[in-house]
């Protein structure tokens, strides 16, 4: 009976990698962010609206209904430690930080989400109005490192969802983010 099942499920799956590997992704895209243009007073006010972000989310908005994988990559000189040591002082609601990350590694964080990638941006960027929610923070610690980042996006067709856990996996796997868990 387990083997039954074992060898259907992987029928599926195989069917359903097979089908995502002929449709392939749907966009990728790419934005420049420079953390001399965070300021407090976005929590304010919609952020999406704010002229260093305006054509981000903008090209965004297109998408958000869509699954996406996600890379932030620091674009600046930083030093890993200090980032550890910053990312380590916010609130419990970032992510983790890994023990092992390699210090010449350019990638911070990589992530996914299957619908409402604006919104998810907006909780790394630390605007969110939820306090309580998971993400980067960045406006909170990478001004005062004077940090540029970019931000890549793969925008993934919907069939990819049940799976979409394995793609960001393998993702990091082939980065090794400096903060994270995967």
């Amino acid at each position: 009976m387990e083997q039954e099942f074992f060898r259907e499920t992987a029928d599926r799956y195989s069917a359903l990698f097979h089908h995502l590997s002929e449709i392939g992704i749907v966009k990728e895209m790419s934005f420049d962010i420079n953390s001399k243009d965070f300021d407090d007073k976005y929590r304010d006010h919609d952020i999406r609206d704010a002229n260093p972000f305006k054509q981000m989310f903008a090209q965004l908005a297109e998408v958000d209904e869509l699954p996406c994988l996600y890379r932030w990559e620091i674009t600046s000189p930083y030093n890993a430690d200090a980032i550890k040591e910053a990312v380590a002082k916010l609130p419990k609601y970032t992510p983790r930080i890994l023990k092992k990350a390699k210090t010449t590694n350019n990638t911070l964080y990589v992530g996914k989400v299957q619908s409402h990638v604006v919104g998810r941006v907006i909780q790394h960027l630390g605007y969110h109005l939820n306090q309580a929610s998971h993400g980067l923070q960045l406006n909170d610690w990478a001004k005062p490192m004077n940090l540029t980042f970019n931000l890549h996006i793969i925008v993934l067709p919907k069939d990819v969802i049940p799976v979409e856990e394995i793609f960001e996996t393998e993702l990091a796997h082939k980065y090794e983010p400096l903060i994270g868990i995967h």
